[in-house]
């Protein structure tokens, strides 16, 4: 039975064109793909199903009526529950407060407690087994902080949940806890909305995807009568008919040069690091690996020199430093583009043009005058480099999709002196056709401008087909070294595994 459909959908936001023709069916009882490059008209079609915009044009039908919802209170009320990609959770709230925040239960004069607990509980103990509901949010993992957000949407007992990208903080384990529970809701009649930029989760968890491109809707596959091709997938996502197989390894040529350009030690008073060694060639990308939070974060952190407890001792074509604050980094062309672009790598409600030059600002030889001229150029330049899709430079970033946005963190730093790039998960939520565009030119700048590359990916397919070498770590620890033919996804997790 169709519980939600939506025809010709139509969404402008001043003069970009987020949606054009936007088409969704959804079923109840099964689970829907939403499928599509950044900036396709995805989250804004699920926004719009939700309440949180209101569409230009198109038609929302809803358990068999004609819906107009003015705010997501009235969609809410009709049994439609939305996870956001960034987290709508209260801090300082307990877990528990947080699933329950708005919809309260009284026992007389005084909030239920015990119910509230017993439903998160119930909720948490099957999405993560173990969580502690009275901890604060603010003492939570990424991952957790993104279970809890999926608790909250499912406490409302919805009829139709859309899921927005609920994965890109989780690891493998959650990642199958979380799909247990969605095939169980939708076998209870639930019908569900999931978007993810990792294929394999498409094609373990959906029964039908839908794809967008360029704010229209371009194709809809039923699983149960067409077969299950990624490479039909990915065609219809990036508009190419003809693209490499998945499983081809694409790190391409080997860096010609031996030559070690990087040579750190960490010594860490910190329980999330211990004192690890590495070394860096010329134009080599090291990947670094291994289950989630096992410090791999800690790590390029403390060699960005910002990361209080931890000091880093490196060598840097032949240089003795030691980094205590990111400004030494800066100075040595060691520069890091951390996981979280919204919170540490953007200024959103700012211009590209700002966020592009700001880093300029803090190098202690910067002219007293501003060139504003030059500056711009070179933010036009980078832009073209990049590929990056914006009307202006002087539109929020904000206003950008979460690839373009990642394009931005990498690009701020393209006119300075770069010799290491430090990447932290840096295609998180990055779609496919975009996270390929963004690993080929970073390829290509180490490859061609000796740049040394160290590169964190929660996503073991990520490193497999484009680091030269991988450390994997556990418990703040380096515990195996891959190289070469012995990479692949197995191998890291099977490295990655043994270590406990």
């Amino acid at each position: 039975m169709v519980i939600l459909e939506a025809r010709g959908v139509r969404k402008s936001f001043g003069g970009v064109v987020a949606l054009s023709d936007g088409n969704l069916r959804c079923q109840q009882g099964k689970i829907t793909g939403l499928l599509g490059a950044n900036g396709s008209g995805k989250s804004t079609m699920s926004k719009i199903i939700a309440g949180v915009y209101r569409p230009d044009g198109g038609e929302i039908w809803y358990k068999g009526r004609l819906v107009h919802y003015r705010n997501p209170s009235e969609a809410k009320r009709d049994g439609i529950a939305l996870v956001f990609q960034n987290l709508s959770l209260v801090p300082d709230l307990t877990v528990w407060q947080n699933v329950v925040l708005g919809m309260e239960k009284s026992r007389g004069i005084f909030l239920d407690n015990q119910e509230a607990k017993r439903i998160a509980r119930d909720i948490l103990s099957k999405l993560l087994p173990g969580l502690d509901i009275t901890k604060k949010v603010y003492e939570l993992g990424p991952g957790e902080m993104q279970i809890v957000e999926i608790a909250k949407a499912i406490a409302e007992k919805p009829q139709l949940l859309i899921l927005d990208e609920p994965t890109a903080a989780l690891e493998h384990t959650q990642v199958k806890s979380l799909f247990a529970y969605m095939r169980a809701l939708a076998e209870s009649g639930v019908a569900i909305v999931f978007t993810s930029h990792r294929l394999w989760e498409v094609m373990e968890i959906c029964d039908d995807v839908t794809i967008f491109r360029n704010g229209a809707t371009v194709a809809y596959i039923d699983f149960n009568r067409e077969e299950k091709d990624p490479e039909t997938i990915i065609g219809h996502i990036t508009g190419e008919t003809v693209r490499p197989s998945l499983a081809e390894r694409t790190s391409g040529e080997k860096p010609e040069s031996c030559e070690v350009l990087l040579r750190a030690r960490v010594r860490s008073r910190v329980k999330s690091l211990r004192d690890v060694s590495l070394e860096l060639a010329k134009g080599e990308i090291l990947g670094i690996g291994g289950l989630a939070g096992q410090g791999q974060n800690e790590l390029l952190y403390a060699l960005a020199g910002s990361f209080p407890g931890v000091q880093c001792e490196v060598e840097i074509e032949g240089r003795k430093i030691v980094l205590r604050r990111p400004q030494d980094a800066i100075q040595n062309g060691i520069l890091l583009v951390p996981g979280d672009r919204q919170k540490e790598g953007l200024f959103l409600e700012h211009s590209v043009y700002s966020n592009m030059v700001f880093p300029k600002f803090g190098s202690p030889r910067h002219p007293v005058i501003i060139p504003g001229k030059k500056y711009r150029e070179e933010c036009e330049d980078i832009v073209r480099l990049l590929s990056i899709k914006v009307s202006s430079l002087d539109a929020p970033v904000s206003t950008l999709s979460g690839g373009n946005q990642q394009k931005v963190v990498v690009g701020k730093w393209l006119s300075f002196d770069v010799k290491v790039f430090l990447l932290a998960d840096p295609a998180k939520g990055v779609d496919i056709g975009a996270k390929r565009d963004l690993y080929e030119y970073i390829r290509r700048l180490a490859r061609e401008r000796g740049i040394g590359v160290v590169l964190y990916a929660s996503d073991h397919e990520e490193l497999a087909q484009y680091a030269d070498r991988v450390l994997v770590m556990y418990e703040g620890d380096i515990v195996a070294t891959l190289t070469g033919e012995d990479i692949s996804e197995e191998a890291i997790t099977a490295a990655s595994v043994r270590a406990r």
